[in-house]
């Protein structure tokens, strides 16, 4: 499927909701992915007669916030306040502070970011040397040694380093105490379950009985948990795996689109950056940065996918899928799509996991 704040103008050009004229047509024009309710038991499949060679969207059952053996509500300190927009970690998770973790950063321009001395980056590195707390300090370090070594560009910059788990934490604890503008775009991208301590692991157990009624044969190819600061977002791409993607907190959005529609949707916009040819198999950092991140999400997100002129496939291909904590999304192998999550709170903390599976 796979950010720190970028300034407002960056984002009124790339991750601003559309205008609500805009948004309007886009909801006329967007299909929606077939919903059940959970849980999704045998006799529900059957009744259903779900088609697993076609996305689908399992809502959560009243009874439960998410399927059975996938919660993360010990994590934070705010189980009886979900919907507290920058929570405090629990004792529990504290205990894995030190961990390191995938991180994805987007800075805007070098010249931008230069000119710009109260950008929310750097009022959160200020603080973070100013903290107490000598650990702070280090985080404040090490983030001033990614974004100097980051290559000067004329486009908006992307970054993946490693980190401590404590970074998302003070992130979170910046965004609660700060007055200022909140820090956004942080994102642990898709950390490896398997990478994690033998408690955290058994929070995000996999939904074995779930991935045998999609088709599963017990062979988890990879698994993921997304932690993020609002707005996030995951570009066009595909997976070579069949997808199980569960919301676990606030909400995410997904739009979809079939193998070879989406590819042609893919090409056209290639097109566009003078990139035609781009091996559509294989994506890397030019996705989510410079002309091809700008291109795609205003062909995907933007008033460009309304064009049937422009993409005639995304006027009649493209679905859209809303998931909220305990929903269940499920994407068969090689269907293209991308991920936003943009709620009213930014810097809001948005969590999600998923398993790829053969």
């Amino acid at each position: 499927m796979p950010l720190f704040h970028t300034p407002t103008r960056i984002l009124q050009s790339t991750l601003r909701a559309p205008s609500r004229r805009i948004a309007a047509l886009a909801r006329r024009r967007l299909s929606t992915v077939r919903e059940i309710n959970g849980p999704l038991t045998p006799e529900t499949f059957q009744k259903e007669q779900v088609d697993i060679s076609k996305p689908l969207v399992i809502r959560a059952s009243p009874s439960a916030s998410s399927p059975p053996n996938i919660s993360i509500s010990r994590w934070f300190s705010d189980a009886n306040d979900k919907n507290d927009p920058y929570p405090r970690f629990s004792d529990y998770l504290n205990q894995h502070l030190s961990l390191l973790l995938p991180y994805e950063l987007t800075l805007p321009s070098s010249s931008e970011y230069d000119s710009t001395p109260n950008d929310a980056i750097k009022r959160f590195t200020s603080w973070l040397s100013n903290h107490a707390d000598k650990t702070y300090s280090l985080l404040s370090i090490l983030l001033k040694q990614e974004i100097s070594s980051s290559a000067p560009s004329s486009n908006v910059r992307f970054l993946r380093f490693h980190a401590p788990l404590a970074l998302l934490s003070a992130g979170l604890e910046y965004n609660a105490l700060s007055q200022d503008e909140p820090l956004t775009q942080l994102y642990i991208a898709q950390a490896a379950i398997s990478d994690l301590p033998a408690p955290l692991q058994s929070d995000l157990a996999t939904p074995s009985p779930l991935l045998c009624q999609l088709g599963g044969k017990g062979d988890i190819y990879g698994s993921s948990i997304w932690l993020g600061l609002e707005p996030t977002y995951t570009p066009w791409h595909r997976d070579p795996n069949p997808n199980l993607f569960i919301q676990l907190r606030r909400r995410k959005v997904l739009r979809i689109m079939p193998p070879n529609r989406g590819r042609n949707l893919f090409e056209q916009s290639m097109i566009q950056t003078k990139s035609a040819g781009r091996n559509w198999r294989i994506r890397g950092e030019e996705m989510m940065s410079g002309p091809e991140r700008d291109v795609l999400f205003e062909t995907v997100w933007g008033p460009a996918r309304l064009d049937q002129n422009t993409h005639p496939s995304a006027a009649s291909a493209m679905a859209e899928a809303t998931l909220v904590p305990g929903d269940s999304l499920y994407l068969p192998k090689g269907w293209w799509h991308s991920v936003r999550a943009c709620g009213p709170v930014p810097g809001a903390l948005n969590a999600s996991v998923n398993w790829w599976f053969r």
